[in-house]
């Protein structure tokens, strides 16, 4: 009877992703995907409220994270036959890494999520997967299985401690291109319906060297590769991940934690609450979050009680589910260079009384964040024909230009207020 050492997953950008079981450093990549923990991911969102803008985003965490892994596994592959004694010893931690970065992310809507729940709080995922990785015993069981020191590798590169190579971690989460972005990037454009995040992705694989020091860094043949990248993640940040409909979407989710936590502290009964959502609702901060409670909170968890609320006696709460579970969402109002964004808030604020809306929970103040900006700090290097190594902002300037989202700020408000406003787009 023939039986494959091979195991294959259907893919968006590879076509297929394939992990041979003959292989131990692929090998333990396939025990983790059967775990529980990895299996959850299934029911995380990749891209939160993105759905309600590009209705084909509705994909998980799950394969996000098995397409990282390949794409690591891909990368390790190249840098070992140029640096077997130094890639070897880290390969396995490498790929186990990639595959279980996002454990720690939680619904609804994964970075959502933290502004959800948090928002005095900064995300912390990173900081989640680990507890995640130390406190659950078939993941422990299945890392110290493989080596007493693979688990603390995996949570070295995941931390970006000094303790680990600094290629190991840049491969994850380096400056500019890594195979987290690199993939995301790729699938979520695909998944939006949009040509914006596609790029090459085996020119840049192929073109990934170390230098003396053992920081990643790719060749300057290929400068024309990794800018292309840069501006495929630029144009999806402005298009779809700072979308303003996205950003409208997740200031209601926001603000229907903020009504029900007011509700639960003055003593009034929600229509239904678990014992998951009454301890994440007294949670003042993630790192205070129990490692089972994580594991509950899904997007049907989220969603069934939405539903449940969207019912509840309390007009403001019910209100607000309602709208975000029929996509009557709030509108937003640009905040023009030079436009004073106080006054249009007073404004906007005197014209809700007129309509019966608090402005509590109905006017809101948004804006993109500089997500990227951090890069020119971290630019990756670029390995000249003089064996000269230079970060990419020197080799390119365009680079350090797109690395710096613009801006923008909005209000956020029901429709009657806009109009009211004299803001009709």
């Amino acid at each position: 009877m023939y039986q494959s050492n091979t195991i294959t997953f259907a893919d968006l950008v590879n076509q297929h992703l394939s992990f041979n079981l003959e292989c131990p450093s692929e090998k333990i990549i396939i025990q983790l995907i059967n775990t529980a923990w990895v299996q959850r991911l299934r029911s995380i969102s990749q891209t939160a409220n993105t759905r309600l803008v590009y209705m084909f985003s509705e994909h998980s965490r799950f394969g996000h994270s098995v397409g990282v892994a390949y794409l690591a596994r891909q990368v390790v592959s190249h840098l070992k036959r140029s640096y077997p004694e130094l890639v070897t010893q880290y390969e396995t931690a490498v790929g186990v890494a990639a595959l279980v970065h996002d454990l720690g992310h939680l619904a609804p809507g994964s970075h959502a999520a933290f502004r959800t729940w948090f928002p005095d709080s900064r995300d912390i995922h990173e900081e989640l997967t680990i507890k995640i990785i130390d406190e659950d015993p078939e993941i422990r069981g299945i890392l110290d299985s493989f080596s007493p020191n693979l688990c603390g590798q995996v949570k070295a590169i995941i931390h970006e401690s000094p303790t680990a190579p600094t290629w190991t971690w840049q491969v994850i989460s380096g400056g500019g291109w890594n195979v987290d972005r690199g993939n995301w990037c790729y699938v979520d454009s695909v998944l939006a319906g949009v040509d914006y995040g596609k790029y090459n992705i085996p020119a840049i694989v192929e073109s990934l060297t170390l230098t003396p020091y053992g920081s990643l860094s790719f060749f300057e043949n290929r400068l024309d590769a990794m800018m292309h990248f840069a501006v495929s993640r630029h144009a999806l940040y402005r298009q779809v991940y700072h979308h303003r409909v996205l950003l409208a979407a997740d200031t209601l989710a926001q603000v229907i934690v903020k009504r029900a936590r007011a509700l639960r502290s003055d003593g009034f009964a929600l229509p239904f609450a678990d014992a998951t959502m009454e301890e994440v609702l007294a949670c003042k901060r993630p790192e205070d979050l129990r490692l089972d409670t994580i594991f509950a909170m899904r997007e049907s968890w989220w969603n069934y009680h939405i539903m449940r609320w969207s019912d509840s006696s309390d007009k403001i709460l019910s209100d607000l589910c309602s709208r975000l579970i029929n996509r009557r969402l709030f509108k937003t109002v640009r905040i023009n260079p030079g436009e004073s964004g106080p006054s249009l808030f007073a404004r906007a604020k005197d014209l809700m009384s007129s309509f019966g809306y608090d402005p509590t929970y109905y006017l809101h103040h948004t804006s993109s964040v500089d997500v990227q900006g951090k890069d020119n700090a971290q630019a990756p290097l670029v390995l000249r024909e003089d064996s000269s190594v230079i970060p990419l902002t020197e080799a390119d300037p365009l680079f350090e230009s797109l690395a710096q989202s613009e801006r923008k700020e909005w209000l956020v408000m029901p429709a009657e207020v806009k109009l009211a406003l004299g803001r009709e787009r």
